[in-house]
């Protein structure tokens, strides 16, 4: 950035006071830019700059994301029903359908269930047997893969 001096014009518009001139600070470019052309020509560069980070996107298998919310609503409301409370009250079960996926089989997917269920005092059956239905054929959640432009 450079630095001009305004002579005695400066001095005799302000007033006519002081002996000092006003500073005045032009772009490095050159004389040409008024102050409205630069920052039009800044907001340019920013606008570039961000168009650029939006080059790379994250591709997420959306039939599978919108499978698994429908599912932990379902398994929510079922809760309710078992636990006889509203989700706010009910207490602190936690079911990782990744873990349910990656049992080996559905015997042991059962257990893991049972065990996470012990303290419900209704019968956990039905719940159990129609969760396991629904998981049959979903896939893991994978981490999101980078998409290249």
């Amino acid at each position: 950035m450079s630095v001009a001096t305004g002579g005695s014009e400066a001095a005799a518009a302000g007033g006519g006071g002081g002996g000092g001139g006003r500073v005045f600070f032009q772009s490095p470019r050159g004389g040409g830019g008024s102050g409205r052309e630069d920052a039009v020509s800044a907001a340019v560069q920013v606008q570039q700059r961000r168009h650029q980070q939006g080059k790379v996107t994250v591709k997420y298998d959306r039939k599978e994301l919108r499978k698994r919310l429908v599912l932990e609503e379902w398994i929510v409301e079922q809760l309710g029903q078992l636990y006889g409370c509203q989700e706010e009250e009910m207490p602190d079960v936690e079911i990782d359908i990744d873990d349910l996926l990656d049992a080996a089989n559905e015997e042991e997917r059962a257990l893991k269930l049972q065990e996470t269920l012990v303290d419900c005092y209704k019968p956990t059956e039905e719940f159990i047997k129609e969760l396991l239905t629904r998981i049959r054929g979903m896939r893991k959640l994978s981490p999101p893969q980078k998409k290249s432009i």
